[in-house]
């Protein structure tokens, strides 16, 4: 890594926790920017002590990001680990633990397969979506299991009257994209917003160094989908909803071991909710249901199809008592049932019911908030968590933050059920005796808000214990982790250009060899800086990761690589844009996963009408 850029962006980095446009900031200097993630209730970003980014549908544009992996991999906090390119498999660690701890909602409704643990955030929508919030941290108390290191929380609610589009694009490895968005209507009496899109790549040959001949191939992908928002108002206090989204997606990938190099995938997600609100009093009553649906396939082996079936019901409520303290609370209820074609599971369906409450105080110079939930799970038992947050203004412009929460990692049906099964390797089986991974984290940490710059210095350490790995024949609830980090993340201005600059330290290790955990980088850096000049938008993002290790051994070592893309629009008076991007701008050779090639210098162009 070029270390004079480093050095520029570390002196640069004293951070700021949300993201907006300059363009955005100039037309609503005295807005009240309002997020849901934190607490499950609408609340005044700057009430809120969890640390939480914001994306836009305005940034996602700038930066022409075509997968959700690529709009997270620029965040504070956030290292991505890709087996490829764009549509291939992802892995995403939030302050160093994996996807599995990482809760993905769409609208509040939670995603994600329970065999394997975690969403499959390359095949998740980004058309239609109109924001996205990132909590980092332990929000378990809140939501229950996976929300050990974060929330990722996609919303398509239409907030700001976006236009009607159409869209087309095109680039390298044969990839192209069209799709269209229907917008009716706004927030205040009714909406409908639709959007259907359809990408393609040929790809190219994510792992060149293998020695099966099959894998001498391009690996591809094609994804379609349907996302859609629609509301009506019945009267001030009455508002009725409706959201979802279809993604049928097909991927070709290179396994490690001889079997299955090919993926079809159905996903959906569909929830209906009342909600009623007047000066004291909100409540929302949802009702959800979704599918992960995955076939796999090739090299002449048998199809196999699993999927996770879940079923929810949601119930909101908070209370304004006075002015300074709001109570919340509410009831949690899924189920989880399991089909896998091809092994028959043990048990195939669990459910879980939870209550939850909460306080959130705010008087003066004092924050203050505190939740407690409690989960009852028919495979593993009961399980109490709970969260405390409280932050003092010392000056008009500083302010000092401290949290400490506890979380669980719920086993998913494959470590649990698993039947037995022998080959040349030995026996395997799950084990239904284990219990949910546990963990507490505390975080510290200093905010400051000036005219010119906004800075966000953090510690924080996670002290994972009954971490759940194989002895060879089944899994055991045996190892401990201990993760410690510091965050320095900056936002500020040069004339028109807005930068926002992050530095990430990271130390993960397993506690009983004193290893790093694997693919999580110590040392990360990140740059991007956005301008805007009459009808041009112009975005440069800068991405360093050091060194990192493949394996849980530590054998199999990853180089550090640095990442340049940039990318520009032009906005036609007529409603009409044009735009290009340019990814790995300086054709790095990297590695994020050991033997799987990432994309070398890629163009993409695109254009879009709005009416």
């Amino acid at each position: 890594m070029n270390q004079s850029i480093l050095a520029i962006a570390v002196a640069a980095s004293l951070s700021s926790y949300a993201s907006f446009s300059l363009a955005q900031e100039q037309e609503k200097p005295t807005q009240e920017t309002m997020v849901v993630t934190a607490n499950r209730v609408e609340q005044r970003l700057t009430n809120v002590l969890a640390p939480i980014e914001i994306i836009d549908r305005t940034q996602i544009d700038a930066i022409q990001a075509k997968s959700l992996s690529e709009v997270l991999r620029r965040l504070p906090g956030v290292q991505i680990a890709n087996q490829g390119g764009v549509g291939q498999s992802a892995e995403l660690y939030i302050r160093g633990r994996s996807t599995k701890n990482t809760l993905v909602l769409i609208n509040g409704v939670r995603l994600g397969s329970a065999t394997t643990g975690s969403a499959n955030i390359s095949a998740m929508p980004l058309d239609g979506v109109q924001r996205i919030e990132v909590i980092r941290g332990a929000r378990a108390a809140v939501y229950g299991s996976d929300a050990v290191s974060g929330v990722v929380n996609i919303i398509t609610t239409n907030q700001n009257n976006v236009p009607s589009r159409v869209k087309a694009g095109a680039g390298s490895f044969g990839s192209y994209n069209v799709g269209a968005t229907l917008s009716l209507g706004d927030v205040h009496s009714g909406w409908l917003n639709l959007t259907a899109t359809h990408q393609t790549s040929e790809g190219y040959n994510i792992q060149p160094t293998s020695i099966n001949p099959i894998d001498a191939d391009n690996d591809g992908y094609e994804s379609q989908y349907l996302v859609l928002d629609t509301g009506k108002r019945l009267n001030d206090a009455w508002l009725l909803k409706a959201n979802g989204y279809y993604q049928k997606h097909y991927t070709e990938f290179d396994n490690p071991w001889t079997g299955v190099d090919k993926s079809d995938s159905d996903l959906y997600s569909l929830s209906v909710a009342s909600e009623y609100s007047n000066e004291s009093f909100d409540s929302a009553l949802s009702l959800s249901t979704n599918q992960d649906k995955a076939k796999s396939y090739g090299q002449g082996q048998p199809e196999g199809t699993i999927s996770t079936n879940r079923v929810a019901i949601n119930w909101n409520n908070n209370l304004k008592v006075t002015e300074q303290l709001n109570v919340i609370g509410g009831v949690d209820w899924y189920k989880d049932n399991i089909d896998n074609t091809t092994k028959l599971m043990t048990k195939d369906s669990r459910d879980n019911g939870a209550v939850f409450a909460g306080a959130l105080y705010q008087q003066g110079i004092v924050t203050f908030e505190g939740n407690v939930r409690h989960d009852d799970n028919s495979a593993y038992g009961n399980y109490t968590t709970y969260q405390l947050g409280g932050g003092v203004s010392v000056t008009e412009q500083l302010k000092v933050v401290a949290m400490h929460g506890t979380a669980f990692k719920a086993p998913t049906f494959n470590e649990l059920y698993w039947p037995k099964e022998c080959g040349s390797w030995g026996c395997y089986e799950g084990n239904p005796n284990l219990v949910p991974e546990e963990s507490a984290t505390s975080e510290i940490a200093l905010e400051g808000d000036f005219s010119r710059l906004n800075f966000r210095l953090a510690a924080y350490q996670s002290n994972v214990d009954k971490m759940i790995a194989s002895n060879g024949s089944t899994n055991v609830n045996i190892n401990k982790a201990k993760i410690e980090g510091v965050e320095i993340l900056t936002r500020f201005s040069t004339g028109v250009i807005v930068h926002e600059v992050s530095y990430d330290y990271l130390d993960a290790k397993d506690e009983a060899t004193g290893n790093f955990l694997a693919r999580r980088a110590r040392h990360s850096g990140k740059w991007n800086a956005s301008y805007s000049l009459e009808a041009w938008q112009f975005d440069l993002s800068y991405l360093y990761q050091g060194k990192r290790y493949d394996d849980l051994a530590n054998t199999k070592e990853l180089d550090p690589y640095s990442l340049v893309d940039i990318a520009g629009t032009y906005f036609f008076s007529n409603g009409f844009s044009l735009g290009a991007k340019v990814g790995n701008l300086l054709n790095e050779e990297y590695e994020m996963v050991k033997g799987y090639k990432t994309p070398e210098r890629n163009y993409y162009v695109n254009a879009m009408y709005e009416f």
